[in-house]
């Protein structure tokens, strides 16, 4: 941001940031500028200056590292607290919650996309975004909407692109996924007529019959046998 600083320092064990080259302090509303003389503003003044008017028609939210939070319109906020360099504001009456690696967050509207929210959480590239629900994992693609208006509070975490899994006890990297048996018996190499088994939750080994899909996971084992159950 031209003529404006940065954090100044740290202030009683906690970051600080001072005001811009032009004295007034600043802050970004949906990636616009607003700058106040008063350090400490309410919601509703935030919102006015970003030209969101009635300011009782929106929700104010505001991001941190690890989560986000809603601002009330009479609730002061501290433009000298790191912390305070970006908010989102929506026009909504309602706060839609969510987790992300176990950290709380709350949001203004009911439906993000995957490439948001890797904005919002500050999710590398290198890490996929997973949405548990019910106990089934699914990996989201940058197509995909997360939809927050169901009952219950949706959980999500990062997983990293790349995994580590064995094939007869040597290690591959693959990219996390479903994968079908044909394709595993490629990427690892199986040969022609053999039966690739893996090891379940249970730890028994299972072969994986034709055109199975199997998600796989960081750290699975996986081995090659002869049809009649010999030893490869």
């Amino acid at each position: 941001m031209s003529g404006q600083t940065g954090r100044e320092g740290v202030k009683g064990g906690h970051e600080t940031r001072g005001p811009g080259a032009d004295g007034k302090f600043f802050t970004t509303v949906n990636g616009e500028t607003v700058k106040f003389a008063d350090q400490t503003p309410k919601g509703e003044a935030i919102l006015d200056k970003a030209g969101l008017k009635p300011a009782g028609d929106y929700v104010l939210i505001q991001l941190l590292r690890h989560s986000s939070r809603s601002v009330g319109l009479d609730e002061t906020v501290d433009l000298g607290a790191a912390g305070t360099e970006e908010f989102r504001a929506f026009k909504s009456d309602r706060i839609f919650r969510f987790t992300f690696n176990g950290h709380g967050y709350e949001w203004g509207v009911d439906k993000f996309s995957e490439p948001d929210l890797r904005t919002i959480a500050h999710v590398a590239d290198d890490e996929i975004i997973v949405l548990d629900r019910e106990g089934q994992e699914t990996d989201l693609a940058p197509a995909d909407i997360v939809d927050l208006g169901g009952g219950g509070t949706e959980h999500l975490h990062t997983e990293k692109r790349l995994i580590t899994v064995f094939f007869e006890n040597d290690p591959r990297e693959i990219a996390r996924g479903v994968y079908t048996t044909e394709q595993l018996k490629q990427i690892f190499g199986v040969q022609a007529g053999y039966v690739l088994e893996f090891i379940n939750q249970e730890g028994r080994l299972t072969p994986l019959k034709p055109g199975a899909k199997l998600h796989v996971k960081a750290g699975m084992k996986f081995f090659e046998q002869v049809p009649c159950g010999g030893s490869s």
